[in-house]
Formats: structure tokens, sequence, C-alpha cells
């Protein structure tokens, strides 16, 4: 994914206009370091990186849109000898990830990975002790902004030549939906 403006996805917030749609072409390996590229007009964008940001807009005159806002990341596997395998991710750390829900689904050839992000409220963190039992309750703290959210995961392929399955690196797509202006 690139360093440039082009990997922050901008999703609009309008009545008629509310899902914004990126593509990218995922070149998996068994031994080295799995590359995202994204894709703009049926073309591969140079240079790569593993952060991807999606900005969620806001609509002060009609607020209740952003129930309905998606952000839809569609990951291909060009490579015949790949495919995704379970349900194409493993997530690593989804950070409050209360703010937000996430899904993902296959295609029936196992060669697309279509990753959903909806539902996202402002984006604040939520800060609270560290390695809590989980058979009890906590208290949390939100951040006093709205703050970029960090979702961590590895891309799940198999090597359809060996019928190995591997994981790539941490690739990261940060979301965030600001205040209001």
């Amino acid at each position: 994914m690139t360093a440039t403006e082009s990997s922050t996805l901008i999703v609009p917030c309008e009545p008629n206009d509310h899902t914004a749609q990126q593509n990218f072409m995922l070149t998996p390996s068994a031994s080295q370091r799995w590359v995202t590229q994204l894709i703009q007009n049926n073309e591969a964008v140079p240079g790569t990186q593993d952060i991807f940001n999606i900005t969620f807009t806001n609509n002060a005159k009609n607020p209740s849109i952003a129930k309905r806002q998606e952000a839809i990341l569609v990951i291909n596997i060009e490579d015949p000898d790949w495919e995704f395998f379970g349900n194409g991710v493993e997530y690593v750390t989804s950070e409050s990830n209360c703010n937000y829900n996430i899904s993902s689904v296959l295609s029936d050839d196992n060669r697309q990975l279509t990753i959903t992000v909806q539902q996202v409220s402002f984006t604040y963190k939520y800060v609270s002790q560290s390695n809590p039992p989980a058979d009890q309750v906590i208290e949390v703290q939100p951040s006093t902004e709205p703050q970029p959210l960090n979702i961590d995961f590895r891309y799940t392929a198999k090597q359809v030549s060996t019928g190995k399955y591997y994981m790539s690196q941490d690739p990261r797509v940060v979301v965030d939906r600001p205040k209001e202006d």
C-alpha cells in the first residue's frame, strides 16, 4: 500500500453516497514478505507499505447516515498457486473495537477477500488496567478526543501446490472518525 494520500480511503456521509471501496492485489510468499498493492484505475500503484487508513466523514445535518456508512476493502490473489483459507484473516489486535464492526468474506474460489468496516462511532481509545482478570468487571476510560484506531491482522493463505498454510506479516488498517467540524 502506498505512502501517498491514495492510501487513505475517505468514506462519504451523504444520503445517497455512504460507501467507499478500495481494491488491492496480494502477492503471498512462503519465504518473503507478502506484498499488498493498492489498485487504482485497474493498475497497481507502485511503492508499498503495510498501513492503510480509513476516515469516516460526518454529516452534521443528517448524523443518522453514519450508521449506514461502509468501507469495503477487496483483496485479490492473482497467483493461481495461492488461495485464502479460513476467513482470510487472523486478527491480531483490533484496538477499542467497540467503536466499529468488521467482517470478512471470501469468494467461492477463495481468491478474493472482502473486508467491511461499518457502524463506526467516534473513534475513542479505551484505557483499562493491563491484563485484567476476564471474570471481573473493569472500569475503562475513553480518550478525551477521538483518535485513529489500529486493526492489526495477518492474511491467511494456502499454497495449493504444497498444501501448506501460511500467515503474512502484520498489515494494519487504521480507522478514524474525527469529531464533527
